[in-house]
């Protein structure tokens, strides 16, 4: 746009010739516009439109969130599972040792787990040091196990306690997990569908297969029905332990004979009232059932162990 200016000499309106200044400022002001409008259109276009490269990290960003999820599900998993394990290896010392078993756990929760969701945003000289704690709460506590095994090695060693005198045999040889059936608790009868009592283990197994004593005792008792348990035979041990095995198909053992851990005491039947062939397994300390897979531990691998208990602690229906 061309300016003019009023010219006193000829007494008129003139145009205003632009000088250096005026193209400079001009063109200041219109580079300046250029760029706050190309900065606009740079947000908006921002805004409406990803690329690639942020699709791809939006897309990664939901994956580790979806990671961190699961991984803290299995984390409170883990924490129950522990739980658990610690309460039933506390049971199963008091059952062999008749005495609380030692508290080895002498330090702090660990920091470094109580903060795990935080590991991101920890400084180093944090996680270092949550680290030397958890590795010398670790070193505190296999010491502590070293002297709770030496503990019980010198137990052993005195003769108190026999190992093949603690029924700790799986009494169905070649035992799978898939075998097991409801354990000691609140379960639905087969036959009535109503909640009651179980007070042994459940072993499924074909009818003929060979059933062996848990553990070295003498036979106290030999019952041939075909109703309740059906075939039955009870077999007393050292330390207040009693174990039966009953729904046999045959009995190979009579009153007084003595038993050693292994050997064969009948086959699996279905005799008596059992809904399928199986073995119905008790174990009884002092006249009160126990719980028999807390004493598996001579013989099964810690994976068949653990498939065994959850099998056993899920099952809701017994077999008899």
């Amino acid at each position: 746009m061309v300016k003019y200016v009023y010219d006193k000499k000829t007494e008129s309106f003139v145009p205003k010739r632009p000088g250096l200044r005026d193209i400079l400022l001009a063109s200041l002001k219109y580079g300046v516009a250029s760029l706050l409008v190309a900065l606009l259109f740079y947000g908006v276009f921002a805004l409406a439109f990803s690329t690639d490269r942020e699709k791809d990290l939006e897309r990664e960003n939901r994956m580790l969130a979806e990671e961190y999820t699961g991984l803290s599900d299995r984390l409170d998993h883990l924490d129950d599972v522990v739980g658990n394990l610690q309460v039933r290896d506390r049971e199963i010392y008091r059952d062999l040792f008749s005495a609380d078993p030692p508290n080895y756990i002498t330090e702090e929760r660990d920091t470094l787990l109580s903060g795990a969701g935080d590991l991101e945003s920890m400084l180093e000289e944090d996680l270092v040091w949550d680290t030397y704690a958890v590795t010398k709460r670790a070193e505190s506590v296999a010491r502590q196990v070293t002297a709770w095994l030496a503990e019980v090695d010198t137990v052993l060693q005195r003769g108190e306690i026999v190992p093949t005198g603690i029924p700790s045999l799986v009494p169905v040889a070649g035992f799978s997990p898939l075998q097991t059936g409801a354990s000691v608790g609140r379960k639905v009868n087969p036959f009535y569908k109503t909640v009651r009592e179980h007070t042994g283990l459940d072993i499924v197994a074909p009818i003929g297969t060979p059933v062996r004593c848990s553990a070295d005792g003498r036979v106290a008792r030999v019952e041939r029905s075909e109703k309740g348990r059906g075939n039955e035979v009870v077999v007393e041990h050292k330390g207040g332990y009693q174990t039966v095995y009953s729904h046999l198909d045959r009995i190979d053992v009579g009153v007084g004979q003595t038993v050693r851990q292994g050997a064969r005491l009948g086959r699996v039947g279905q005799s008596g009232s059992c809904f399928a062939p199986c073995l119905h397994y008790e174990v009884l300390r002092d006249g009160r059932p126990q719980d028999p897979v807390n004493y598996f531990f001579a013989e099964l691998d810690p994976a068949t162990y653990r498939d065994m208990m959850i099998v056993a602690l899920t099952t809701g229906q017994s077999l008899d």
